[in-house]
C-alpha cells in the first residue's frame, strides 16, 4: 500500500474515551484495547468513521486517558494485530477496511502465556494458595518476566487470581483452558512468510518490506520484524542494514559492496592496528581499496556502530581504534589493491 488513501483525522473529543480510572487489579492495556476495539467496530458500522480515516496520535490519546505513551503503544499494537488499523511511520495510524483483513484468528504472546499459566495453576495449586513470584515463574516457564506480568494482570481481571499485599493468590479454579491452537501471532506470520517465499521467490531475491508484509497479513510492523528475526535464526532470510532490506538467503551468502569493504577494513585493523591507533583517512582507504569515498564512509559508519572505531573532531581528529574486531576467515579477491596506489607507495 504505497499510496495511502487518507481520510479525515479523528479527534480525541469525538472518541470520548471513558477509561480514565482503573481498578488496582485491572490491566490498563487490556482495558483500553478492548474499549478501542469496540469503538472502532461500532463507529465503522454506524458510519461515524470510514476506512483510511486516521486516529489521533498515541501521545494525544495517552495524555487524554492519563496513561503512559508506552501503554498506548502497546494498545495500538494489539488493535493493529487484530486487523483493525495499520500504521505508517511518520504518517499515522489508519482505520483498516475490515473487509480486506485476513480472517485467520491470530494469538498474541500474551494470550498464549495466559493459557500456559491457567494450565500451570490448575495442575499444581488449590484455591487460596499463593503463586510463585513473577521471577520464579519466568525462570520455570522460560517466558520473559514482562510477558508473565501482563498475563497475570489478565488473570486478575478474570478473577482467577487476586492480589494480596505481597503475593498473588489463587482465587478460582473454575475456568476452561482454550483448546485452540496456541501459536503466537509472530509464529504464524513467520509461517506465512516462509510459504510466501517458497511459492514466489528464489534464492537471493529481495522480499517485500516489513510495511508491505504488515499490510498483507493485517498485523503490526513490529510483529513482522519479530517474524523476520525467526526466519533469520532459521537461516531462511538474511537482513541487511539500511534500505537494503531482507533477502532469501543464497548458498554463496553474497555480501553487498559496502559490506565487503567493511570486512576488508576490519581485516586491515586486525593485521595492522592496536587500540588507540589512528586509521588512514577516508581518501587513503578509497585509494587503497580502489572504491569511492562514499563506500568507505558507509563501511566505517557500520564499523563504528559495531564499537570498533570512533570519530574524533578537532586538531587531532580522525578515526581511532577503540577495539579489535574478531578475526575473520578468508578475504575478497576482488578487493585487490589499486595498481596506481601500489606503484606510488
Amino acid at each position: 500500500m504505497n499510496n495511502i488513501k487518507t481520510g479525515r483525522k479523528i479527534t480525541v473529543e469525538e472518541m470520548a474515551p471513558h477509561v480514565h480510572s482503573f481498578l488496582p487489579e485491572e490491566n490498563k492495556v487490556n482495558k483500553i484495547s478492548e474499549w478501542l476495539t469496540v469503538w472502532i467496530k461500532e463507529s465503522l458500522k454506524n458510519g461515524k468513521i470510514k476506512p483510511y480515516d486516521f486516529l489521533p496520535a498515541k501521545s494525544e490519546l495517552a495524555f487524554h486517558i492519563g496513561v503512559s505513551l508506552g501503554t498506548m503503544q502497546n494498545v495500538f499494537r494489539i488493535i493493529e494485530d487484530k486487523g483493525l488499523v495499520f500504521s505508517r511511520q511518520k504518517i499515522g495510524t489508519f482505520i483498516r477496511d475490515i473487509n480486506d483483513t485476513p480472517s485467520e484468528k491470530l494469538t498474541s504472546k500474551r494470550d498464549v502465556t495466559v493459557e500456559i499459566l491457567k494450565q500451570y495453576i490448575k495442575t499444581r495449586y488449590k484455591t487460596g494458595e499463593k503463586l510463585p513470584s513473577i521471577r520464579k515463574l519466568s525462570d520455570e516457564l522460560k517466558i520473559p518476566a514482562t510477558t508473565i506480568r501482563i498475563a497475570i494482570n489478565s488473570l486478575l481481571t478474570q478473577k482467577i487470581l487476586k492480589k494480596s499485599e505481597k503475593y498473588f493468590i489463587i482465587n478460582s479454579l473454575k475456568y476452561k483452558n482454550q483448546t485452540s491452537e496456541t501459536k503466537t501471532i509472530v509464529d504464524k506470520v513467520a509461517e506465512h512468510i516462509v510459504n510466501y517465499i517458497k511459492n514466489d521467490f528464489s534464492k537471493g531475491d529481495k522480499i517485500p518490506s516489513v510495511s508491505t508484509l504488515a499490510d498483507m497479513y493485517g498485523v503490526s510492523i513490529k510483529t513482522v520484524h519479530d517474524a523476520i528475526k525467526i526466519l533469520e535464526a532459521a537461516d531462511i532470510v538474511r537482513t541487511r542494514r539500511g534500505y537494503y532490506g531482507s533477502y532469501v538467503k543464497d548458498d554463496n551468502n553474497t555480501l553487498y559492496f559496502y559490506e565487503q569493504v567493511e570486512q576488508k577494513i576490519k581485516q586491515y585493523i586486525i593485521e595492522n592496528c592496536k587500540r588507540g591507533d589512528k586509521l588512514p583517512s577516508i581518501k587513503n582507504f578509497s585509494e587503497i581499496f580502489n572504491v569511492s569515498t562514499k563506500t568507505i564512509k558507509n563501511a566505517l559508519d557500520m564499523i563504528a556502530n559495531d564499537g570498533y572505531i570512533e570519530f574524533l573532531r578537532g586538531r587531532n581528529g580522525g578515526t581511532y581504534i577503540t577495539d579489535i574486531p574478531p578475526s575473520s576467515t578468508g578475504g575478497y579477491e576482488w578487493l585487490a589493491l589499486s595498481r596506481e596506489y601500489e606503484a606510488n607507495n
